[in-house]
């Protein structure tokens, strides 16, 4: 047990010991916090980064900026991320200046500095990054949620022994992800590009199910160019209203508390048995104050690291920072440590997404056709002749804030690879001036890599990241099982792709370096009780062994996935919360640790009615949330005089 002494927030709210500590604040954090309050509870979290938008936690795309100009977003991702594990490169410079200093030792000729040694190149996950800010990746996600597909095992199986029931529970937990975070597939219904593109597609391709993309936004009017792009702030919702505590909702409970920490980092996580290896309970969280650690070694040198005190403790950092706070906690993950930890699966087989990419312009055929408006809808033609009039020698019949396409190739048994044919703002894929954006179409297919126990992600404390964490460090190959799945993707793709149109230079058929798909899977993740060496959690996502620890994320997945993981891991998270509400509610005092005989139980219905009912008063509006910024406003400091 830690003696650090108690963060200041204790104080503060009066609380002593939260009934529930949070790392990260992403949307599966998110959805952890906002059905514990609901249910009554006082909720802690820690955010290692800073709010970053104005709204806490929502999609930086939605600045009207980007939303003229998709390509500007790129340059908004590429700073959001940070790369996970860069190994040491050469100093040596040819052309240095003789005067300029450079290392004596021939073997010393390596940048260290920021850079990982115990990584090699060749099974590096190079541009696997992560994101530190409120709301984390989903504020510059692209917002895609599909389900994973049940026929070739991409949807794991909670209860493997009844499909039946193991039916109902996904299609249960599925409908109430997709309204907690605000899905729709009819947004872009009035686009010319997409419809164009969706029909060319399914008119070549008439037995592949191409749909429009499953996404989490809705359009701020009807026939208006702009969508509201959803994060992690529809999940929260008005959580961050503390006026708000104490609220009755539907089903007669007073909302609990919530606070969140920002610039803290989670470090590690205490015992009070640290000698157990069954009943283990986490005792207090430890943090660190990432602004008051500015000033150390400094004459304003202040306390920096505290402890938080809660009954249960919810590990939801991402699928690389939640695997590091649990090894820098000693439970696992260590190099060398596998096998004589608590948890010897911790980053054990870890998968990730072979991506492929291309872009296209557009057939001439498919263009020209553009012009016939013989049997459009009317919205189509009013559109296309209001664009004319204001824009005569404009030789594209598509409006300049035209939406962009969405759709979707889902994954199918024959073809068990996903794709999203779509105008989109990655990391990469800027078209800028090359080509008029109206007639560009991005092509992003993704494959899945099978569970191999030699692809792993392993933690070093004598080497730490920027944030003073123990490095993470990649040890990955491509699996043989899905090598060919891979080739026969790209294959499709270059298919798909001429139905379209012809390559832009530069952005023709590639795969791209691994880890960028950035759906990394299976650091933390979740099996049965016969699976018990092979997985961190059960599928209540409790930690095996542990009393009152839970983890979340992409990580727990244990499937080989191809389609975005986020809705199932919100799905997943909403199914723990209910295990949380139930062991809390039945004795707080004497909770039970997870263990391989303890059979599981369905998600009851009424657990989820308000994310399941429109009618319900409490059901989700993510047309309400967000105010207009129309004017800024400076509230005065009080006097001190």
């Amino acid at each position: 047990m830690s003696n650090l002494p108690p963060h200041e927030i204790h104080a503060k709210t009066g609380i002593n010991q939260f009934d529930v500590f949070i790392a990260g604040s992403g949307p599966i954090g998110a959805t952890y916090a906002r059905l514990l309050t609901r249910h009554g509870y006082n909720v802690i979290m820690t955010e290692i980064g800073d709010q970053e938008t104005r709204v806490p936690a929502s999609h930086k795309k939605n600045e009207i900026e980007y939303q003229k100009d998709i390509d500007r977003f790129v340059r908004v991702i590429q700073g959001a991320l940070s790369t996970v594990s860069v190994p040491p490169a050469s100093t040596v410079i040819p052309q240095l200046d003789p005067s300029a200093w450079r290392p004596e030792d021939p073997s010393q000729m390596t940048l260290l500095n920021g850079r990982n040694p115990n990584q090699q190149t060749y099974d590096n996950l190079p541009a696997e990054s992560v994101t530190r800010c409120v709301g984390g990746m989903s504020t510059h996600w692209t917002c895609a949620t599909p389900e994973f597909f049940k026929e070739n095992g991409e949807r794991p199986k909670i209860f493997p022994g009844d499909e039946t029931l193991d039916d109902d529970e996904w299609k249960l937990l599925y409908e109430a992800a997709r309204n907690l975070i605000g899905v729709s597939s009819t947004e872009f219904d009035q686009s010319i590009r997409h419809n164009t593109v969706l029909h060319t597609l399914q008119k070549a391709f008439p037995n592949r199910g191409i749909k429009p993309l499953p996404l989490a936004c809705h359009r701020l009017a009807k026939g208006s160019p702009y969508v509201r792009w959803h994060a992690a702030d529809n999940v929260y919702y008005d959580l961050f209203d503390q006026s708000l505590f104490g609220k009755v909702n539907s089903e007669g409970i007073a909302r609990g508390k919530f606070f969140l920490l920002t610039n803290t980092r989670c470090t590690k996580l205490h015992t009070s048995n640290p000698n157990a290896t069954k009943d283990v309970n986490v005792g207090v969280a430890e943090v660190m104050d990432l602004l008051a650690d500015r000033f150390t070694g400094s004459d304003q040198h202040k306390q920096v690291s505290f402890a938080i005190n809660a009954k249960v403790y919810v590990v939801a950092a991402g699928a690389v920072a939640t695997p590091q706070i649990l090894a820098n906690s000693d439970f696992g993950g260590l190099e060398g440590q596998q096998g004589k930890a608590l948890l010897p699966a911790l980053g054990v087989g870890i998968t990730e997404q072979p991506l492929a990419f291309c872009q296209i312009i557009l057939n001439q055929h498919i263009v020209d056709d553009l012009k016939n408006l013989n049997g459009r809808p009317q919205w189509w033609k009013d559109a296309v002749e209001a664009h004319r009039r204001a824009h005569p020698k404009d030789p594209l019949w598509i409006p300049f804030q035209d939406p962009e396409p969405q759709v979707n190739i889902p994954v199918t048994k024959d073809f068990p690879w996903h794709a999203q044919i779509h105008r989109d703002a990655f990391s990469y894929g800027e078209a800028g001036p090359r080509a008029d954006s109206r007639v560009v179409v991005d092509l992003r297919f993704f494959a899945r890599q099978a569970r191999e126990p030699k692809n792993k992600l392993t933690f070093d404390k004598k080497i730490t990241d920027v944030y003073g964490m123990p490095q993470p460090t990649f040890k990955y190959l491509p699996t043989t099982q899905y090598a060919d799945e891979a080739g026969k993707m790209m294959k499709d793709m270059t298919e798909v792709a001429s139905a379209l149109g012809g390559y832009l230079p530069g952005s023709e058929p590639q795969f791209m370096a691994p880890g960028l798909a950035l759906h990394l899977g299976g650091t933390v993740r979740l099996g049965h009780g016969s699976e018990i060496n092979e997985s961190v959690a059960n599928f209540n996502s409790q930690v095996w062994n542990f009393k009152n620890l839970y983890v979340a994320g992409n990580g727990t997945i244990p499937t080989a996935f191809a389609a975005n993981p986020t809705l199932t891991s919100i799905a997943l998270a909403l199914r723990a919360t209910h295990h949380i509400v139930k062991v809390l509610k039945a004795d707080p005092n004497n909770l039970k640790p997870a263990v391989p005989e303890e059979k599981l139980e369905a998600t009851p219905k009424e657990y989820l009615k308000w994310l399941t009912d429109p009618t319900n008063p409490d059901f989700p509006d993510h047309h309400d949330l967000q105010k207009e910024h129309k004017e800024v406003i400076v509230k005065a400091e009080p006097s001190h005089t």
